[in-house]
């Protein structure tokens, strides 16, 4: 029977967290930080504790020097803060599919969890404490884990869906007041305005799209305002969606899955999304079990999945992962949308890039994955490809039609290079 103690954090972690323990907690905006600073505050305390994260806006106060007999930390989605942590061999990566996540560490899963650490807004008049801003593991995870450990954060927003526990069924709470942990989003130049502009076209009034977070997605998202009717469905939302809402643009009318309403698993942004996403009746944030379900989107007519890439080859092998060797991303949700897309009637999967990197030195249209890359969506299921010099139509085209059409999209001065290195592999 959980007991709904409020105390300190340190009381709530020492009594919850023993030895061996597998623990985890929310991601992104929803980093309980509070909670973490104890623990790594209290880590004598600790010993081969196992810690698993996803994508992470803030450091990772358990992966830091000196703490790695208290703490063996886990990510199966690395982030620029983690980078270093990672490099220095603190951080171990678990190749997982986003979806995936509940079931790998469910009590029936292989890595079944001790003890899972989330935040919370304030309780409603009914005494619910919403999940907030981050529900698409933390709710799904928490309700298979043996403890819950709340942070019950009165700057956390309140968010519509079913993610939510009651008093009752939380062990621990504890109180604390800390701004959210936001993600600014890059400032886009011409050259997303351009591959923008390639997306935009493909995307028809009514359409239910599924977008990430960086320059490009910004882009996209800015020039989607003139839009019609579109829906939202997405494993995230950033504060671009605030301005496609407010610019009438969303209604999630036409929508066969969640009519009405915007669905997301993670609220990725700043105080201007977070109180966006405050009580309001537009939205509902699940599990990832919703979220990420390719079934359900499968079901929505015009499906649209975004994603992006670190680089594509010419046979349409997408690598969204790895840069020089080094793990700067995840498997993430990038496959579970692609089969959203692939089963929805007029779905499509674009993959949206710049041709470029590296101040143009670099190109991001490659002959072939190298040994130190992974695919991250296999060439038979690559759809559309965009850069900022136009459309590749992959789908159903032979060998050398992809590198035809890969190679007119890429950076004109990597064009004969791929050319002579296609003719090579060929020869």
């Amino acid at each position: 029977m959980k007991s709904g103690k409020w105390c300190s954090a340190r009381e709530a972690l020492r009594q919850s967290i023993q030895p061996g323990d597998r623990i985890f907690f929310s991601i992104a905006s929803g980093q309980p930080q509070t909670l973490l600073r104890a623990l790594a505050e209290d880590s004598q305390f600790y010993r081969d504790v196992e810690v698993i994260n996803g994508i992470l806006f803030a450091e990772h106060p358990l992966a830091k020097k000196g703490l790695e007999s208290s703490f063996r930390c886990i990510s199966f989605q690395n982030s620029a803060s983690l980078r270093q942590d990672w490099v220095e061999g603190r951080i171990d990566f678990l190749p997982v599919r986003y979806s995936d996540v509940p079931r790998v560490f469910s009590r029936k899963g292989p890595k079944p969890l001790g003890v899972v650490l989330i935040q919370v807004s304030p309780p409603d008049h009914r005494g619910r404490f919403s999940l907030g801003v981050s529900t698409s593991h933390a709710y799904p995870l928490a309700l298979e884990a043996r403890t819950i450990v709340a942070e019950v954060n009165d700057q956390a927003p309140r968010t519509p869906g079913p993610c939510f526990f009651t008093e009752e069924q939380l062990d621990f709470l504890v109180e604390c007041s800390a701004p959210l942990v936001p993600y600014r989003e890059i400032q886009f130049g011409e050259t997303e305005k351009r591959i923008a502009e390639f997306v935009a076209d493909l995307i028809p009034d009514g359409a239910t799209i599924q977008i990430g977070i960086g320059n490009v997605p910004a882009a996209i998202l800015n020039l989607l305002q003139q839009k019609k009717d579109l829906g939202i469905h997405s494993g995230m939302l950033t504060d671009s969606v605030v301005d496609l809402v407010e610019a009438g643009a969303v209604t999630n009318r036409r929508k066969s899955v969640y009519p009405g309403k915007i669905v997301a698993g993670e609220l990725i942004g700043t105080e201007k999304l977070f109180r966006f996403g405050h009580e309001n009746p537009i939205l509902e944030m699940h599990g990832a079990g919703v979220s990420h379900n390719a079934q359900l989107m499968g079901k929505i007519d015009d499906f649209i999945a975004i994603n992006s890439a670190v680089e594509i080859d010419l046979s349409g092998q997408i690598n969204g992962e790895i840069l020089n060797g080094a793990q700067i991303s995840g498997v993430g949700g990038q496959f579970d949308f692609l089969e959203g897309a692939y089963f929805s009637e007029g779905g499509k999967f674009i993959t949206a890039l710049t041709s470029s990197a590296g101040k143009g030195k670099v190109s991001r249209i490659v002959p072939a994955l190298s040994s130190r890359s992974v695919v991250t969506t296999p060439r038979y299921l690559t759809d559309i490809v965009v850069t900022e010099y136009g459309v590749a139509l992959l789908r159903g085209k032979s060998n050398l039609q992809r590198a035809e059409a890969l190679i007119s999209i890429a950076h004109p001065e990597f064009r004969d290079g791929l050319w002579e290195a296609f003719r090579k592999q060929q020869a």
